[in-house]
């Protein structure tokens, strides 16, 4: 039976722990076909998932009144933080999957005998989906011809929007294009020995892309075929690299698979 926790405390060390079959769906998804006036049907556009709700039912008992409050008192103190914590699934397998959540509805407690209450703990996901424990497999890339042929596996179970890419110099004018969905990423610059540049997400949404000795470069950044930076289908992503300089310079791609 998958076990869950919040803010590093297991779920079953307040009672008994039912899970609504949420967690085995999928989240729903925001926006619609374009329709277009005086033609059948409509045109596909790509929908994105929305935030979601993780709901768990509670079943808490004590030897007394006392400890079975006592135990209340300890499940509210968790929740109470107003800001975001790590809601861990650990699976049959014992794998684990991590996501930020947080408690924003009451608990709803009702007392059906003097020893037991039941609550309704409900968690918001801001970012739908779960991230696997580990980053995948390290699949630094020399670039010493151009093009580089590349391939960045993706063992999700949804396609990676934000990966982290470290190009580290000598490298000039770089672009990384993933032939499995024509998505493609490009670095206008040179890149000396040593010096590395960062391209990323931030946790608050923006991309960037930092230059370890000239800092903030992210207008040196642009994209092509998709609106994130260089997405990465599930499974295997064939990606071929072109650089002006090619001789010791790397390209790596890092990020902790995502579960929807």
């Amino acid at each position: 039976m998958t076990t869950w926790k919040f803010g590093n405390y297991d779920l079953s060390s307040f009672g008994v722990v039912t899970l609504m079959d949420d967690h085995l769906d999928i989240p729903d998804t925001r926006g619609s076909d374009q329709v277009i006036p005086y033609q059948h049907g409509a045109i596909f556009v790509q929908k994105y998932f929305e935030s979601r709700t993780l709901l768990f039912g509670i079943t808490i008992t004590g030897e007394t009144i006392a400890i079975m409050e006592g135990l209340i008192e300890a499940l509210k103190r968790l929740v109470a933080p107003r800001s975001q914590q790590t809601l861990t699934k650990v699976l049959l397998d014992s794998t684990t999957q991590t996501v930020l959540a947080v408690a924003e509805s009451a608990l709803n407690p009702t007392r059906p005998a003097p020893h037991v209450t039941k609550l309704t703990l409900e968690l918001t996901l801001a970012r739908p989906f779960f991230r696997g424990s580990s980053l995948i497999p390290d699949n630094t890339t020399t670039i010493n011809a151009s093009p580089k042929a590349m391939t960045v596996n993706n063992p999700g179970s949804m396609e990676e929007l934000d990966p982290i890419i470290t190009l580290t110099g000598p490298l000039t004018n770089v672009t990384i294009t993933n032939s499995t969905n024509g998505a493609s990423l490009t670095y206008t610059g040179v890149i000396d020995a040593a010096e590395v540049v960062t391209i990323q997400t931030a946790t608050t949404g923006e991309y960037t892309a930092t230059h370890s000795v000239d800092g903030n470069v992210i207008g040196n950044v642009s994209h092509a075929g998709s609106p994130a930076l260089l997405p990465l289908n599930i499974m295997d992503n064939v990606l071929s690299i072109t650089s002006s300089v090619t001789t010791t310079g790397t390209v790596k791609v890092s990020f902790y698979p995502p579960y929807v």
